[in-house]
């Protein structure tokens, strides 16, 4: 009956991590605390074991994405692996594996920022502390920041301006044809088919929100890139590799 419930679908949002609740302040701290850790330790890691932390990581990442799409079907709910998130893995898999930089410069603002945004504004459907996917939506996208972060700071690799505009034009295509397949799936991937539930309050008007969130995410892509190019820019800039 345990296993049951943790594997299942029982849906009650009073437990679950909805906005300004105990849960979503959880959420919040463990988004902070894998900032702080990464940035803190990655030097370390990476002198002493890189490779086997590597590979912890990519098999986490793994596992998390695929059970997430398994546990989906089993609701049923169709889920193919098209939300910011799942691209954000995508990228961090290739990032961990190869380290070529081509992958980091999308890591870095697709993980880091989706997985922050994801902790900040949960959209949990409901799923409770009770259930595996309460304690899988945590570790997924703390580990989807923590990867670029580490990367970041222990092996020093940087994003200039145009690699920004070049990510911010590849985030407005994608979300064109991810809308396309949103018509044709009947789902609201990168949550732009339809005002999401978790912000449905604060949205009346679906062009509104539309506008409000590609703004959003210019913004957040600027903040990330000005923060992230302020005490630590005088560190050695790694050589990019293709």
């Amino acid at each position: 009956m345990i296993l049951r419930t943790f594997f299942g679908h029982d849906i009650d949002y009073s437990k679950a991590a909805t906005m300004f609740t105990i849960h979503h302040l959880i959420l919040v701290l463990f988004g902070l605390t894998t900032i702080v850790l990464t940035l803190k330790y990655a030097h370390y890691i990476k002198a002493t074991f890189d490779h086997k932390f590597r590979m912890i990581l990519i098999g986490l990442l793994l596992f998390l994405e695929i059970t997430y799409h398994i546990h989906n079907w089993t609701y049923p709910r169709f889920s193919v692996p098209l939300h910011i998130c799942s691209f954000a893995v995508i990228m961090n898999i290739l990032l961990l594996i190869t380290r070529k930089h081509k992958f980091f410069e999308y890591a870095f603002f697709f993980g880091t920022l989706g997985g922050a945004m994801a902790l900040l504004f949960p959209n949990s459907l409901g799923y409770t502390y009770l259930n595996f996917r309460y304690y899988h939506f945590i570790l997924l996208h703390s580990l989807i920041m923590m990867v670029p972060l580490y990367f970041y700071k222990g092996y020093h690799y940087r994003v200039d301006y145009h690699t920004l505009i070049k990510v911010f034009k590849s985030v407005i295509f994608m979300a064109i044809i991810v809308y396309i397949l949103n018509g044709i799936f009947k789902d609201n991937y990168w949550f732009i088919n339809e005002i999401p539930d978790n912000v449905s309050n604060i949205f009346q008007n679906y062009y509104v929100y539309i506008a409000t969130f590609i703004t959003a995410v210019f913004t957040t892509m600027n903040i990330l890139y000005f923060a992230t190019h302020g005490p630590l820019k005088q560190e050695k800039t790694a050589p990019k590799t293709s």
